[in-house]
């Protein structure tokens, strides 16, 4: 009779050997994940928290615990930017606020020429006016406030009062430190009592206009007339006729004299 111990075992499957042999490795792999990662977390343990640039001078300090202040790195640049902001953009100084009515004799009128000034044309005159005391003031521009008058030595030769549709009417606000102007225009021809228009032209040559508000110092500026430019004429070449031959009768058109009658 054959005992156990000498009876042959029988192999036992592929399948088994198989899963035996994965059993080994995936132990022999988890203990290498295990024992790398004890090591990864023991080295990290020694090393500082990692943090943005510039946030260890700004949250930590040498000693205490306490953060540091620190300024922005644009700060001077900014200052500077707004101090030349502030001077590019000045505040404007308000106007006066009229106060009233001006006083004639506080008006100053100062004439001067616009353009240039032609014998034989209109002339346009601009009357800056400021005040002498008064900051601000309300004034009524017209015929009977402001006169003007035109002057050749002794020669009166034109004036607003023969010709007062010439001083427009318009009310104004005067200021002492911000002039405003009127415009007056002469026509250029001396003025009668009537302001006529059939009055003669003024030559060409020195001429004075004083201006002045009633009841006040006038001002006396001196101007030219000019002799007008000539006006260019160029002359246009006339085109030449070529020469036509007259046109030679038809024997159809020769007319036959006329049979006598009997």
């Amino acid at each position: 009779m054959v005992s156990t111990a000498t009876r042959r075992r029988r192999p036992l499957p592929r399948r088994v050997y198989w899963v035996r042999r994965l059993l080994v490795l995936a132990v022999a792999f988890g203990l290498v994940y295990g024992i790398a990662h004890l090591l990864g977390s023991g080295g990290d343990a020694t090393r500082p928290s990692a943090r943005p640039v510039g946030a260890a001078a700004s949250s930590t300090a040498p000693t205490g615990g306490r953060p540091l202040a620190t300024a922005p790195a644009d700060a001077p640049r900014t200052a500077a930017r707004n101090r030349t902001r502030a001077k590019a953009k000045p505040t404007p100084t308000p106007l006066a606020t009229p106060s009233g009515p001006c006083a004639d004799d506080d008006v100053v009128v100062t004439p001067s020429v616009r353009g240039a000034a032609y014998a034989g044309r209109p002339v346009t005159f601009a009357m800056t006016l400021t005040t002498r005391v008064a900051p601000a003031c309300d004034w009524d521009v017209a015929a009977g406030s402001l006169a003007v008058r035109i002057t050749s030595g002794s020669d009166r030769v034109w004036s607003t009062q023969d010709c007062v549709a010439a001083v427009p009417t318009q009310s104004v606000v005067v200021r002492k430190d911000h002039p405003v102007a009127v415009t007056v225009v002469w026509n250029g021809q001396r003025s009668d009592a009537e302001c006529t228009r059939t009055t003669a032209w003024a030559e060409p040559g020195y001429y004075h206009v004083v201006a002045a508000a009633f009841g006040a110092e006038p001002t006396d500026v001196q101007f030219a007339l000019l002799t007008p430019p000539r006006p260019t004429i160029t002359a246009t070449p006339t085109p030449t006729k070529s020469p036509t031959q007259s046109p030679t009768p038809s024997p159809t058109a020769t007319k036959q004299p006329a049979k006598p009658r009997r």
